[in-house]
Order: C-alpha cells, then structure tokens, then sequence
C-alpha cells in the first residue's frame, strides 16, 4: 500500500468516523425530544386527568351544598312552623289570662259594691236578716286556750 492509497484510506475512515459521530448526536438529540415530548404529553394527560376530577370534586361539592341548603331551608320552615305554633299558643295563653283578669276586676267590682250597699242599708235600714258578710262575724266566739285542743 502506498502512502497515497494509506492517506486516502484515513480520510475516508476519518470522514466515516465524523458521520457516525455526527449520527450519535443526532440519535441522542432525537431520544432527548422524544423523551422531552413524551414528558409534556404525559403532563398534559395527567393536567386533563386532574382538570376532570376538580370538575367531578365541584360538581358534587356543589350537590352537597345545594343538599345542606335544602336540608337548612326545610328546618328553618320547621323552626318557623313551631314559633307560629308557639306564639299562636302564648296568643291564647295571653287572651285566657287577660279574661281571668277581666273577671277577677269584675268579681272585686261586685264585693266592692255588695260592702258599699251593705253598709249604705246597715246605716238606713237595718234588717234582721244577716247580710252575707255579716255571717262571718256572727260565729262563735271561741274561748281563750288552755292547755290542750281547742274545739270549736
């Protein structure tokens, strides 16, 4: 082999070498984009998958609330029902006490007046029938205590 064909024969294994070297980084390249791509699509799907289950987490939070207000505006209606109820109830209750307390000034009235005619009449005309007050005081005088029980 002469030193020519020798020289020619490096080039060329020098130019082959440069190719493959040039091919490996281009591989390397190629596998760091698609590990790279691989990467972002896998964010992507797990970011969607996510997303869908934030929509899922919302939709049945809001049904629980919408459930819990519900739930509250039952009890509320409940706790309204029953002060009706209660307040209708003291409303009797107050009318009821406000008749006895009619009736008790009505009664007081009627002994006030029957006293006043009482003694107006003792004073005209005295009778010998006992006026209903005077019957308390035309009872048997009991006589001072010794010792023991009394009997009337």
């Amino acid at each position: 082999m002469t030193p020519e064909e020798y020289q020619k024969l490096k080039e060329a294994e020098k130019e082959h070498l440069r190719k493959i070297r040039d091919l490996k980084k281009a591989q390397r390249s190629a596998s760091r984009k698609s590990s790279v791509t691989k990467a972002v699509t896998g964010m992507a799907t797990d970011m969607q998958d996510l997303f869908d289950e934030h929509g899922q987490m919302i939709e049945r939070l809001q049904m629980d609330s919408a459930l819990s207000e519900a739930r509250m505006e039952v009890a509320l209606d409940s706790v309204e029902m029953n002060s009706e109820v209660s307040e209708a109830q003291d409303a009797a209750e107050l009318a009821k006490l406000e008749e006895e307390q009619k009736k008790a000034r009505a009664r007081d009235l009627i002994n006030q007046m029957k006293q006043e005619t009482g003694a107006v009449q003792q004073k005209n005309a005295p009778t010998s029938e006992p006026s209903p007050i005077d019957t308390k005081s035309e009872e048997k005088p009991l006589p001072e205590k010794t010792i023991g029980r009394m009997k009337p």
